[in-house]
């Protein structure tokens, strides 16, 4: 199975550079992009996982109420979209997005992913204390100024004193090189599509995670041409195109809900 998961928040790309920017904290692109996102997964019958902060869902509830609507997973992904290099706390952020997503769906949620994917053992543990089942925090990736997290394992694992579930981000098996998002933008599909068949082989699920906002003509002088290369309907192109080929291969979209039921 692949999951194709979508971190739905406010784009505050440049705030977190320190860039003054009169789109920061927009949530209409991400709901714009979702619009697209929701065409798309109709179109080919895909499930898939939103994982959403709770200052977008406070702005856009029947757009959460829509994507619930619609068979996918809402999954949580905080309350501010800002955890790298900040001191808050944690618990309060969480258990904040939590119950103002849980509200609107009238639903328990049982997923998460910390923004900037700030994977912690102190996260796992507040997650497991708001029970939680299942975090996707964990990219298991190099990428030189932010993280090295090559010596985790690619596999969901669970941990001794904890109920909690961690299920990675998926990257290229050996070189541990990412393959989501703006990497696949940039690289193209087959950087991806390469990595999902080595991971395929090796009996593990790929996780793949973009945001709602990339799926909207994205253009900004605060942030790097990176961020917003091929963003927009030749992003929605891209990922149209993974999606056919893989089906065309047998394979199987499903949520990360799905996933863990599977596996459980």
């Amino acid at each position: 199975m692949i999951h194709i998961t979508i971190d739905c928040e406010e784009w505050n790309s440049p705030y977190l550079r320190g860039k003054k920017d009169l789109d920061n904290f927009n949530t209409q692109f991400s709901y714009d992009g979702n619009t697209r996102l929701l065409e798309l997964f109709s179109k080919h019958n895909v499930k898939a996982t939103f994982f959403i902060t709770g200052y977008y869902a406070e702005r856009h509830p029947s757009d959460v109420l829509r994507i619930f609507n619609a068979g996918h997973e809402i999954a949580c992904h905080g309350y501010e979209h800002h955890y790298r290099n900040r001191k808050f706390d944690v618990l309060q952020d969480i258990r904040k997005g939590k119950k103002i997503i849980e509200t609107i769906i009238g639903e328990k949620i049982i997923g998460f992913r910390a923004p900037q994917v700030q994977y912690s053992l102190r996260l796992l543990e507040v997650l497991d204390s708001l029970g939680f089942e299942y975090d996707s925090s964990l990219h298991p990736a190099y990428l030189p100024g932010y993280y090295n997290n090559r010596s985790f394992s690619l596999r969901p694992h669970g941990f001794p004193h904890l109920q909690i579930k961690e299920i990675p981000v998926a990257v290229y098996p050996l070189t541990r090189l990412p393959i989501v998002w703006t990497f696949m933008r940039n690289v193209g599909m087959w950087w991806t599509q390469r990595a999902v068949n080595k991971l395929i082989r090796k009996k593990i699920d790929p996780v793949l995670y973009f945001h709602s906002w990339e799926f909207v003509k994205m253009s900004s002088d605060n942030v790097s041409f990176l961020f917003t290369r091929n963003t927009g309907k030749k992003f929605v192109s891209m990922l149209e195109k993974f999606i056919v080929v893989n089906k065309k291969k047998g394979r199987v979209f499903g949520s990360m809900k799905n996933g863990t039921e599977t596996n459980s």
